[in-house]
């Protein structure tokens, strides 16, 4: 029965199978190797399941299409539920296939009892776009074909299918039918567009805006997002910014301000873009103990939501924040809908041609913004260039000047330490962003299955990652070095959750209690950790602790040979903590 499961597999163009092993699917993994060839799907052996499921996230992420992993029976399914948590939370179409069973009480032994249940999907089933455990070899393909529909949908997401591991042994006639998984029925439908009576008046409302704001979220993953989000800001002469994890248009645009503080106060318009937490890109939090509601409404500003949020599970979780204060919403598939905006805007501005000069005055004033935007930004850097410890700033820029000629991908970065304006990208599709569910340890993972994608069209995979998101995943480096992918990790160390040490510096602080504790219980010294040697084990190029800051750009260009020579290299920077 494996076998007629991995001729799905195969029709549906997987390449890879992330998996870590265990007895459940001993049939489905025979398949794949020795029916297969061990070719579309590959099997890629991983450590932790946690680093299965986000090297499966990674690989969707940096590749732009469906990626599948394989998970052990509950104790694998547990392990991985972070990663599976993550995949949901950032809408990538991964297709999950658990061992499970067997459901025949005749194949049952004394640790199928222990690590089988009646519905293994009811682990994640809050959190995953949907679930299944068919009880026949009939029931199976059609779960496969389903769920490979349904996590493909827009809006996509992980779907789960528990194979009971007796029918995956079962003999099967040799006629027993494959279905031809290229027929229409079996395929994700074209995504929805907006209702045209809503677009057009979001193209009023941002026609008419004083100031009006873009804020670019999910499309970032997709290279195609760039040139609509472009047009759509030039044509209304429009001030740009990026969501807080991804990134849609070039750096050195002069419309795009990223960064700029005072930009949403200025704005009284703002189109959030597939923001996964609206309220959040239009600083909804920045007051939490008042009225966010009312203190927008004063300001006269109008949100448009243009996502498919409405249309995401959230019968378990919180995922994507309060409601946020939408004057109006439009859901559609964001990249549909912004065509249909651009078209709107154009006829207004065939209709009233004095438009066109008035945004284009009011692009010009944003390019003097954005070059007062640069300055500043490149004196914060300068400021704190020959800081020791090294500023995240500095540690950055090097890596930026080691890599900016290569074809890069950036698989993760800092996350509140990254310095806006010192990175330079040429739009959409070139990061990854961060886990999205932010459960620590992805990064390692992600950033392998990143890599995997990366070496299929030659692009150079690097990532800066936190020393505890790190440390919690260090075994994924060895899957990257095994499988020969090459890959350039920088470790941002300051060695502590430092998130959580300044929560414990704030909360002493607020109850008149020693802030200087907040290093008990946040803090990896004492000995300090030697990140170097635990990635040189795994087989690694390593360098490190670096802590001199004159250091970097020598240690980053000896980094970039060794991966451009097909190696994974690891380097570890001492980093002050912002």
């Amino acid at each position: 029965g494996s076998d007629a499961v991995v001729d799905l597999l195969k029709g549906f163009g997987f390449k890879y199978a992330f998996l870590n092993p265990g007895s459940s699917y001993r049939g489905l993994q025979d398949s794949i190797v020795n029916y297969n060839g061990n070719e579309n799907p590959k099997v890629v052996l991983g450590l932790h399941e946690d680093a299965v499921t986000a090297m499966a996230q990674g690989y969707a992420t940096a590749s732009g299409g469906p990626a599948l992993c394989i998970l052990h029976n509950l104790v694998g399914l547990m392990h991985g539920v972070m990663g599976v948590f993550n995949i949901y939370c950032s809408g990538m179409p991964v297709l999950i296939l658990g061992g499970s069973g067997p459901s025949d009480i005749q194949l049952r032994g004394p640790v199928d009892y222990l690590h089988s249940a009646n519905t293994q999907g009811e682990l994640v089933r809050s959190f995953v776009k949907w679930d299944d455990e068919a009880t026949t070899m009939d029931g199976v393909l059609e779960s496969v074909l389903r769920g490979y529909k349904i996590a493909n949908t827009s809006p996509k997401g992980p779907v789960y299918i528990a194979f009971d591991s007796g029918l995956q042994e079962q003999a099967v006639d040799a006629n027993f039918p494959r279905p031809d998984v290229n027929l229409p029925c079996f395929q994700a439908p074209d995504p929805p567009a907006a209702n045209a009576e809503v677009i057009e008046q979001a193209a009023d409302m941002l026609v008419k805006a004083r100031y009006p704001l873009l804020i670019g979220g999910r499309v970032g993953f997709l290279p195609s997002a760039t040139k609509p989000i472009r047009e759509l800001v030039e044509l209304l002469g429009a001030a740009y910014s990026e969501d807080r994890s991804f990134v849609s248009m070039p750096t050195r645009h002069p419309q795009n301000l990223t960064g700029a503080r005072d930009l949403l106060g200025k704005s009284d318009v703002v189109l959030a873009i597939d923001c996964p937490d609206v309220h959040w890109s239009v600083g909804g939090y920045l007051g939490r103990r008042s009225n966010v509601y009312k203190k927008v409404e004063s300001k006269g500003q109008k949100i448009i939501d243009l996502s498919m949020n409405e249309s995401a599970s959230r019968r378990w979780n919180r995922v994507g924040g309060p409601l946020a204060n939408t004057a109006l919403q439009v859901m559609a598939d964001p990249m549909t809908a912004l065509e249909q905006l651009i078209r709107a805007v154009r006829k207004r501005l065939r209709a009233k041609p004095d438009l066109g000069a008035r945004f284009a005055r009011r692009a010009k004033a944003l390019a003097k913004e954005k070059a007062a935007l640069q300055k500043r930004q490149q004196e914060r850097l300068k400021a704190r260039w020959d800081e020791d410890p090294i500023s995240p700033g500095r540690m950055v820029a090097e890596l930026w000047a080691a890599v900016r000629d290569k074809p890069w991908y950036l698989t993760l970065r800092n996350h509140r330490s990254w310095p806006e304006g010192v990175w330079e990208f040429d739009g959409a599709g070139q990061y990854a962003g961060h886990s999205s569910g932010g459960g620590l340890g992805h990064g390692p993972g992600a950033s392998v299955g990143a890599a995997f994608a990366c070496q299929e069209d030659g692009r150079f995979p690097v990532g800066i990652i936190g020393d505890g998101d790190y440390m919690m995943a260090t075994s994924s480096i060895w899957s990257a070095v095994h499988y020969k992918v090459p890959l350039l990790l920088v470790v941002n160390n300051n060695t502590s959750w430092y998130n959580d040490e300044e929560h414990q510096f704030k909360i002493a602080k607020i109850r008149g209690r020693p802030p200087e504790n907040a290093y008990i219980g946040t803090t990896t010294r004492d000995p300090d950790v030697d990140i170097a040697g635990a990635s040189k084990a795994y087989g690694a190029y390593v360098e490190g602790p670096i802590s001199n800051p004159a250091d970097l750009a020598a240690a980053f260009r000896r980094a970039v040979k060794v991966v451009e020579d097909g190696g994974v290299a690891v380097i570890d920077v001492r980093t002050a903590s912002l």
